[in-house]
C-alpha cells in the first residue's frame, strides 16, 4: 500500500501544529489508524521515529527564524517551538545542528557582513 498521502497529512498537521505538544495519539487519530499501526507506518516511510522527525522540524524551523529575527532572545524562541524551557532546547539544538544556538546565531551574523 502508497503511504505517501497519508505522511503528507502527517507532516502538514505537523508542520501546522509545532507550537503545540504534538503526540502519537493525535496523529494516529488524524489519520484514522490505531497507534501501533502509524508508530511503525511512519518509521518505516520517513525512516525516523515520529519524536524525532518533530524535534528536527523544530530546530530546523526555529533556526530559520533566529537567523530571520536576531533580535528574538533563545528563550523566547524556545518558548515559541513549545519546549519546556531554555535548556531543554539548547540540548535538542545542538543535538540536531552540531552547535548551540547562541553559536549559530552568530555564525549567521558574522556571514551575513564581508570582512
Amino acid at each position: 500500500m502508497n503511504y505517501t498521502p497519508l505522511i503528507n497529512r502527517t507532516e502538514d498537521y505537523i508542520e501546522s501544529h509545532l507550537k503545540e505538544k504534538i503526540t502519537m495519539e493525535d496523529l494516529a487519530r488524524h489519520c484514522g489508524m490505531s497507534v501501533f499501526h502509524f508508530h511503525r507506518v511512519f518509521k518505516a516511510t520517513a525512516h525516523e521515529t515520529l519524536q524525532h522527525y518533530c524535534s528536527r522540524i523544530k530546530i530546523e524551523r526555529s533556526a530559520i527564524v533566529m537567523a530571520v529575527n536576531p533580535s528574538l532572545s533563545i528563550t523566547s524562541i524556545a518558548y515559541l517551538y513549545g519546549f519546556s524551557d531554555s535548556s531543554a532546547y539548547i540540548r535538542a539544538f545542538k543535538r540536531h545542528l552540531k552547535c548551540t544556538p547562541t553559536q549559530f546565531r552568530n555564525r549567521k551574523i558574522r556571514q551575513s557582513f564581508p570582512e
